[in-house]
């Protein structure tokens, strides 16, 4: 599957969008929202898309927390009630929660229905909807349980953004950085040439960002070796987005958690295979602008280290496995920095919130 051709954006999306639709009965039709998609982002579909305005509509409750075994069961018991088939078509209209549990839903209902996703966020539109990853957390751990399952298409409808919170474009804006900064100097120049993370939202960033992550995953659609250049940023993003939704009342967002990530896996990338210093100091300082600062307190290091053991990349219990860069534009997979170095980093993130 050539997936730069699945990808639709503006008029001629929402033109694509009714043309797929029309190819399915008018009664198997079912739309998956959370409450803040079913009342933001339903209503303009159904006006753009008249035709489903008898479809059957699945609201599950919005946030990380609920991308659980008890949703995704609620979702095949509504398709069950509602008497979907194969040859059913399920529209996943919302973020990065909805396209996940919502992909694993359809790949997975009577052996897999065909499923649409219609990412209303700016990390659904750059990363989350695209690539075919879906599943549901296990506990506070993330993506335990899902399959690789391509959507038949995805449209980018910037609209959608218009009444987004902006602690929820921000979250997308650190995949769009960790994009510009495994593909190329001029993307990442680019980028922070927009001046904020606010102004990157806009659609010819956000497909230039896609598009980034269509390339890759064209080359090595399951993950077995470039693809996980990809997640950069993410192994210890991952494991401090799970603390945080462990412990913390206000839990950091994903893309928050990732640029935590960014930070740390760029002084790695430094230590190990010598990331410019005036990158890695652009890099932090660029993060520090626009991010909150966490608390990592020294007594959940090990907390961390542990939530990693889990990360999929690891082939064994023993080492924890890192993608990186060598320099911006320059990924690499598959490395090993060992507990010492993680540390470090995680004490040069702390410090680097000190300088004044």
């Amino acid at each position: 599957m050539e997936l730069s051709k699945s990808l639709y954006s503006g008029k001629k999306g929402w033109l694509r969008l009714q043309e797929i639709i029309s190819d399915y009965n008018p009664s198997g039709i079912y739309i998956l929202v959370d409450e803040n998609t079913f009342k933001y982002c339903l209503p303009v579909l159904l006006e753009k898309c008249a035709c489903i305005t008898e479809a059957c509509i699945i609201n599950i409750p919005s946030g990380e927390a609920n991308k659980t075994v008890a949703s995704i069961e609620k979702i095949w018991q509504m398709l069950t009630v509602g008497k979907a088939m194969r040859s059913s078509l399920l529209l996943c209209l919302g973020g990065g929660v909805i396209t996940d549990i919502g992909g694993f839903a359809a790949a997975t209902f009577k052996r897999g229905m065909d499923f649409v996703h219609i990412p209303t966020t700016v990390l659904a539109m750059v990363d989350a909807a695209i690539g075919g990853k879906t599943g549901i957390n296990l506990d506070s751990l993330k993506n335990q349980v899902g399959v690789f399952a391509q959507p038949k298409s995805v449209f980018v409808f910037t609209e959608f953004l218009e009444t987004l919170p902006e602690r929820q474009k921000l979250s997308g804006y650190a995949e769009m950085l960790k994009h510009a900064l495994t593909d190329s100097q001029d993307h990442f120049a680019d980028l922070l040439g927009l001046n904020s993370p606010m102004n990157a939202c806009i659609e010819t960033a956000i497909l230039r960002s896609a598009a980034v992550k269509i390339e890759v995953v064209e080359q090595d659609p399951s993950e077995g070796g470039i693809r996980k250049v990809l997640n950069f940023g993410h192994t210890i993003g991952h494991a401090i987005e799970a603390f945080s939704q462990k412990n913390d009342t206000d839990p950091l967002s994903h893309g928050e958690a990732v640029a935590i990530g960014l930070i740390c896996e760029s002084y790695i990338s430094s230590k190990m295979f010598g990331l410019d210093r005036n990158n890695l100091a652009k890099i932090s300082a660029h993060v520090k602008l626009h991010f909150k600062h966490y608390t990592i307190a020294a007594g959940t290091v090990d907390e961390l280290l542990a939530l990693m053991f889990h990360d999929k990349k690891n082939t064994d219990n023993t080492q924890l496995n890192f993608s990186l860069i060598n320099n911006v534009g320059n990924p690499v997979w598959d490395k090993f920095p060992g507990e010492n170095l993680i540390r470090k980093s995680l004490k040069y993130y702390m410090d680097i919130w000190k300088v004044i």
